[in-house]
């Protein structure tokens, strides 16, 4: 059956997770990640020192320019599309982002989000916030929240040309190459986020893209707190692929897109440190950031199903 296509114009709203622009904004930047419990003086410090050692996250900038490498993607197929940013934690909110969106004259926006990774650890903040802007429009604006390009083959892509770059500057047959991403609270496994699942798929996917014989998935950057998260911790398995030969290890941290905090920090500060002091090699694959593959993934997602409902 043929379906019209809607005859509103339709805006693409661009969803990032967000990060402090100085110190001055951690205090408040801490309290939201931390669901308005307001950090104590000894956090805000501990986090004033990890952002002025990678000498401050790049993530806004970058996700400054997706948006605008984006709607240049869009308008190549939707002519005259906006697309607006919005954020989980920082600025611009997200709830006051869609208010934003009404107010420019549209009823109806596509929402994408900057991780290709549909779980409930990730999405449920981001369909939180779009609730909120929703309810705070003066005029009623449905967002359309599509989570979910982790096979996109453009990402896929990225990283298994990526990695093999990296193995043929490395050069080691016994390099191993440590897939990671963020780890998880086992509460949120216990409710059956799908995350693990998610991100083995696509650690399969890349290691099959890429050929890779010697590799494992791992997570990094657990938190500190009491309860228990989800492993191996790369540590953990640095240790133990050294044991069994490998003496260079190169990281493809595939549970991001961009630099930050868990990349420039958590890995090339803390996980170097650990590999160095166990004469351990280690090397990291560059990031997507804004690279056409990330954009071309996003676009993807927005315009299939636009294309597929009008057909």
């Amino acid at each position: 059956m043929n379906v019209e296509p809607s005859k509103e114009p339709t805006a693409v709203l661009l969803m990032g997770y967000g990060s402090p622009n100085g110190a001055d904004d951690l205090p408040s930047y801490l309290a939201e990640v931390l669901h308005g419990r307001v950090p104590d003086a000894e956090m805000v410090t501990e986090y004033v020192r990890r952002y002025d050692r990678i000498g401050g996250s790049p993530q806004n900038r970058i996700l400054g320019s997706l948006r605008s490498k984006l709607e240049r993607r869009i308008g190549m197929d939707r002519p005259g599309t906006p697309v607006f940013l919005g954020v989980k934690h920082g600025r611009p909110a997200l709830r006051d982002v869609i208010p934003e969106i009404a107010r420019a004259g549209f009823r109806q926006a596509i929402a994408v989000a900057t991780s290709p990774y549909a779980s409930l650890w990730i999405g449920e903040p981001y369909r939180d916030g779009v609730a909120q802007g929703e309810r705070a429009a003066l005029t009623p604006v449905a967002i359309d929240v599509r989570l979910g390009w982790h096979l996109d083959p453009s990402w896929v892509g990225y990283w298994s040309r990526a990695i093999q770059r990296e193995l043929e500057i490395i050069r080691d047959p016994n390099c191993a190459v440590l897939l990671s991403a963020h780890s998880l609270p086992q509460r949120m496994r216990d409710r059956g986020d799908p995350y693990p699942e998610i991100l083995a798929e696509t650690a399969e996917a890349v290691a099959g893209a890429s050929q890779l014989g010697r590799w494992q998935f791992t997570y990094q950057s657990a938190g500190n707190s009491t309860e228990g998260w989800l492993g191996p911790d790369i540590t953990e398995v640095m240790v133990d692929w050294k044991r069994r030969g490998a003496a260079t290890q190169l990281v493809a941290s595939f549970g991001f897109v961009f630099d930050h905090l868990e990349v420039l920090y958590d890995l090339d500060v803390v996980v170097r440190e650990f590999a160095e002091s166990h004469g351990i090699t280690y090397r990291r694959v560059p990031m997507p950031n804004d690279a056409d593959e990330v954009v071309e993934a996003l676009a993807h997602r927005i315009l299939v199903p636009l294309d597929a409902t009008s057909r």
